[in-house]
This record gives structure tokens, C-alpha cells and sequence, in this order.
């Protein structure tokens, strides 16, 4: 139940404090990656990782946001007998989205390395995504309906200690066995992201099962889940996600291939995307752990305002998340000039102020862009979302493939795409919410 001394403020300082500690241990751990994988063996395990997005943004992503919004729903009404309702449904839509694309990557995997990531190095570590986008399907099902009841604390925790573990294991294997075969530290680092997720399902699911057993739930009249609501909100952000993490990916994955149609070497293309994902982006993101943790919060707030029909709460809401935004934007801006000295020192690796700049710039538009995803979901606009998404994402492929493979661009058309991409996303988000705020009343 919320109540005053369960504030929104309150959960996000929470929430703030154990991103930020985090941001910080995952900062330590790139560095560690990449003196002892290199950039081209972040850029092989970058490539990878494409097709674990695509498989989360298909089979979790989506589902996490219907878990969050239905549970601070029925929670408000029902308690956790509701939310226990939307949790068992969550798990077997997870189920029925996953198994196939399983059966498929699995059955597939060498043709995946060879002619969609075009790098074989990659293909050991398809062998456990699976497995891996399995285990965290269950965590964050369990971790958003967490969420929706307001144990931030809990999900907080288990994140920590996941991350801790997950970046012990991850250094260990790759002293003991993957320094200088790409291929082989690949697979070292999906390994270590996969056993750290035992642990997060573990936790979680006792968490779970414990707040069921202690916590009454409330009497309510009325029927409060409904699953045709909840495929009403997965399955938009399910299609937002799956198509928005397709396009992104193709991105990423056609990086390489056109900076080598400007004239850089194989070997060079991939280490190129190695020091933009691996190094310079987390060096620029150590902010995003505040807007990351106030976008977790401010979504089951605003579908619980949303609910009853508070659009004055939402207003105010809205207004405050993005004025935080912009606080930790400008956080962001005055670390730019230091960031090529710091990559240097950092991780031996160079970094153009150029291309600090435009990442930077990147960084904060981001920023903003996720707040209003947070909002958007909240007030039940995911069809819109879902366009803006596709847009966005679409316009920005577009322009990476023209861009990126101008020898006098390059790497900087690259950026340019990415920024003007999530910029009309942004645009035509806040254009929405700034519509849908100026109700009286937010409709169902």
C-alpha cells in the first residue's frame, strides 16, 4: 500500500544509490574487460550480445512493463493476490515466446555467426543465451511485480548482488582461461552472465513467495486483472521493443561492415565498436544509473495515477522526471572535455574529442527519451510507443547505413544517425505526453 513514508522520492534515492554503486562496480569491471579482452574482444562479445537483445526485447522486455503497470494497478485494489495473478499469466506468456525462438537459435546458431553477425567468433556464445534470456525472464518478472507493490529495496539488493557476482565470475573465467582468443571470451563472459543469474532468480522468487505469504490481500467488488488488458499492454510493448531492439541491432551489426567500406580494416571496424559499446559509452553513462533508477520508479506511479484518474499527480510527475533529466544531462555535458584523457588512462585506448562530444550528446538525449517511454507506458499510450519507436529506430538505421560508410564521417555518421534517430523519438514522445497531460482526465 503507499503511503507518505513510502514516497516517490524516497524509493528513488533507493533505487539511485544502488544503480550508482552499480554504474560504479560495472565501470571497474569494462576496465578490467578490456585490458584483459581487448577492444576487439569487447566487439566480438558485442556482436553477440545482438541476438540476446533481440531475444529479450521479444520474450521479456514487453512482459516486464505489463508485469509493472498491472501490478501497481491491482495492487492498489487487490493486493498480492492480484498481483500473484498477473505473475503466474506473465510467466506462461514468457514461456510460450521463448521456447520456439529457443528451439531456432539453438538449431541455428552457426548460421547466425556466419551470415547475420558475420563473425564466427561468435557462435560458442549463442549456445547459452537461451539459457541466460530464461533465467532473466523469470528475475524480472519477479523483480517488476516487485516493483509494483513498492519493495524496491528487495529488487535493489538482488540486482547488486547479481552484478557482484556476475563480475567476479566473468574476471575469473577470464584470467583462468579466455585472455587472447576472442572467440573463447566471448563465450567466458556469456558464462559469467548466465551463472549470475541463478542467483537473482533465487533470491527474487523467495522475495516473491515470502511477500505472498506475510502480506493480506484486500477485498475488491470489482475485477481487477484482466488478461486481455495485460496482452493489451504487452503486446505493444512487446512489438515496440522486439522492433525497436531488431532495428538497433542491425545497427550495430552493419557498424563493422560499413566503416569497412571506408576504408577500415576488418580487425579495426570491430575493435572500433569494442571502444564506442565497451569503453566510451559507459565512461559517458555513470549518470544514467539516477535517470535508470527514476524511470523504474516513476512508471508504477504514474499507472497507479493513471488508474484513478489523478492527472494533476502526472503533471507534476512528469515535469519533475524531466528536470532531473536535464540536472543529470548537465552532469553528463561537463564530463565530455575529460573523457578522451580518461579513456586513455582508463583503458589504453584513444578517444577523439569529436567523438566524446558526439556520444556525450547521445547520452543526453537518451536520458530524456527514456523518461518519456516511462511516462508514455504509464498513461497507456504503448501503441504510440510502438510507432514512435519504429520510426526512430528506422530513420536512424537508415542513416547509419548511408553515413557510416562516407569516408569523411565514418565513425562520427555513425553517431550523427544515432543522435538524430532517438532525437525525433524524443520529439514526437513529448509531443504526446505534453497533449495527454493537458486533460482533465487520462482515459483507460
Amino acid at each position: 500500500m503507499r503511503n507518505k513514508h513510502n514516497s516517490l522520492t524516497k524509493r528513488w534515492l533507493m533505487l539511485s544509490a544502488s544503480n550508482m554503486g552499480l554504474q560504479l562496480m560495472g565501470f571497474a569491471y569494462r576496465i578490467a574487460l578490456g585490458r584483459l579482452a581487448g577492444a576487439e574482444g569487447m566487439g566480438v562479445s558485442a556482436l553477440a550480445m545482438q541476438v540476446y537483445s533481440v531475444l529479450y526485447s521479444v520474450c521479456v522486455s514487453g512482459i516486464s512493463v505489463a508485469v509493472t503497470g498491472m501490478s501497481a494497478r491491482v495492487y492498489v485494489k487487490r493486493g498480492v493476490a492480484g498481483v500473484d495473478s498477473v505473475v503466474r499469466f506473465a510467466l506462461c506468456v514468457l514461456m510460450s515466446l521463448l521456447l520456439p525462438l529457443a528451439l531456432g537459435v539453438l538449431a541455428l546458431r552457426e548460421q547466425i555467426a556466419a551470415d547475420v553477425l558475420c563473425d564466427m567468433r561468435t557462435a560458442d556464445a549463442l549456445w547459452l543465451i537461451p539459457i541466460c534470456i530464461l533465467l532473466t525472464g523469470v528475475e524480472n518478472v519477479m523483480k517488476s511485480a516487485l516493483f509494483g507493490m513498492n519493495r524496491v529495496k528487495i529488487a535493489s539488493l538482488s540486482e547488486f548482488i547479481e552484478q557482484t557476482i556476475r563480475y567476479s565470475l566473468v574476471i575469473l573465467l577470464l584470467l583462468s582461461f579466455g585472455i587472447g582468443e576472442h572467440r573463447l571470451s566471448a563465450f567466458l563472459i556469456m558464462l559469467g552472465m548466465t551463472l549470475s543469474e541463478i542467483f537473482s532468480v533465487s533470491f527474487l522468487t523467495v522475495s516473491y513467495m515470502k511477500a505472498l505469504r506475510t502480506e493480506k490481500s484486500r477485498l475488491c467488488s470489482q475485477k481487477v486483472f484482466s488478461r486481455k488488458r495485460f496482452m493489451a499492454i504487452a503486446a505493444p510493448s512487446v512489438a515496440t521493443s522486439a522492433s525497436a531492439t531488431l532495428l538497433s541491432s542491425a545497427s550495430t551489426v552493419v557498424f563493422p561492415a560499413r566503416l569497412k567500406k571506408a576504408g577500415f580494416s576488418a580487425e579495426s571496424a570491430v575493435g572500433m565498436l569494442g571502444r564506442i559499446s565497451g569503453m566510451a559509452e559507459p565512461l559517458m553513462c555513470l549518470p544514467a544509473a539516477f535517470v535508470g533508477a527514476l524511470c523504474a520508479v516513476l512508471m508504477p506511479e504514474i499507472s497507479a495515477s493513471h488508474e484513478n484518474g489523478d492527472i494533476r499527480c502526472i503533471r507534476n510527475r512528469v515535469r519533475k522526471a524531466f528536470l532531473t533529466a536535464g540536472a543529470f544531462g548537465l552532469l553528463t555535458a561537463a564530463v565530455i572535455p575529460f573523457a578522451p584523457r580518461l579513456c586513455e588512462i582508463l583503458f589504453s585506448e584513444t578517444l577523439t574529442p569529436k567523438l566524446a562530444a558526439l556520444i556525450g550528446i547521445k547520452t543526453i538525449v537518451g536520458y530524456f527519451l527514456a523518461v518519456t517511454v516511462s511516462v508514455m507506458n504509464g498513461i497507456y499510450e504503448h501503441k504510440r510507443v510502438l510507432l514512435n519507436a519504429v520510426c526512430g529506430e528506422a530513420i536512424q538505421f537508415l542513416l547509419i547505413w548511408a553515413l557510416t560508410a562516407m569516408p569523411a564521417l565514418n565513425v562520427y555518421g555513425y553517431m550523427l544517425g544515432m543522435i538524430i534517430g532517438d532525437g525525433l523519438r524524443l520529439a514526437m514522445n513529448a509531443a504526446i505526453i505534453m497533449r495527454r497531460t493537458l486533460k482533465k482526465r487520462p482515459s483507460v
